[in-house]
């Protein structure tokens, strides 16, 4: 996870929500309501924090980091899915060349601030840029996994498909043949 305030230790559920409802224009006196009436924050608080509930500072400083990853990876996943649906009549072949295009750009910024992050001295920012990076790394890294899911999704489909004609053909051949003369 990487992050230790009070926030960044809650459940990821509760932490997506959480974004939702920022993302949404929830206030934060609202919010802080919610979160410290939920059994699970309750217990993390009163196991790790001494009991002292979630303040509005807690949400402040969650805003700056794991809300503004949230928000980041959620912008790049919308940017992409609109890319694809903007382009339908694009080639199936051109359409994976532009988006390995792309991938490979994220993947070469990734890399220039991996090296950028080497050269900085231990210490807080230096901690908070992996995490950012960490997190940046994992959305490309399960948008990859999700594409590969749909491969095998739409591979599966077609088998299915193909399977489901082999079997009709027999049975129509053997019906026309039936009703002959």
């Amino acid at each position: 996870m990487g992050q230790t305030g009070k926030i960044a230790r809650l459940p990821a559920s509760i932490r997506e929500e959480l974004n939702q409802r920022l993302f949404d224009g929830e206030t934060g006196r609202r919010l802080v309501a919610w979160l410290n009436g939920l059994p699970a924050v309750q217990a993390i608080v009163a196991a790790e924090f001494r009991g002292q509930p979630m303040a509005e500072y807690n949400l402040s400083r969650w805003k700056k980091t794991g809300y503004k990853s949230w928000r980041r990876a959620r912008e790049m996943r919308e940017a992409g899915a609109a890319m694809i649906q903007e382009l339908p009549e694009m080639p199936e072949l051109t359409r994976k060349t532009l988006l390995n295009r792309v991938a490979v750009l994220f993947t070469g910024d990734l890399v220039m601030q991996l090296r950028r992050l080497d050269a900085m001295r231990e210490g807080t920012k230096k901690s908070r840029r992996q995490r950012d990076l960490m997190e940046r790394f994992l959305t490309l890294r399960r948008a990859d996994l999700e594409a590969e899911r749909l491969r095998v999704e739409q591979k599966k489909l077609a088998f299915q498909e193909l399977r489901r004609q082999r079997e009709e053909k027999p049975e129509n051949s053997t019906s026309a043949r039936a009703s002959g003369p």
